[in-house]
């Protein structure tokens, strides 16, 4: 009986060490998804900032350009070529030596 006793000690330490293993590598496999999962959804979130950069610097070199615009005729207001270049542009006024090519 007493070899009985042991054997079955013997399985059930051994059950209960499997059974240990089997939680801790259950909750490794869940850590490490939780893992890949957040490094995915940060991987995306770093593309999507990348594009909205690129955007935005896009954008940006576009306002500088209308800036460095408004700084010139800033520069030249009041003289007789702003008045000629807002008649032109803003009124659709032509000079008398203008030829005029209609669009159809």
């Amino acid at each position: 009986m007493n070899g009985k006793r042991s054997t079955e000690k013997v399985k059930t330490k051994m059950s209960k060490a499997a059974l240990t293993r089997m939680i801790f590598s259950g909750g490794l496999i869940i850590v490490l998804a939780v893992c890949f999962t957040i490094f995915v959804s940060q991987e995306q979130e770093s593309e999507r900032l990348l594009r909205k950069h690129e955007e935005l610097a896009a954008e940006k070199a576009e306002l500088e350009a209308i800036n460095f615009e408004l700084e010139q005729l800033l520069s030249i207001e009041g003289t007789p070529e702003y008045i000629e270049r807002v008649a032109r542009d803003n009124l659709g006024m032509v000079a008398p030596e203008d030829i005029i090519i209609a669009e159809k």
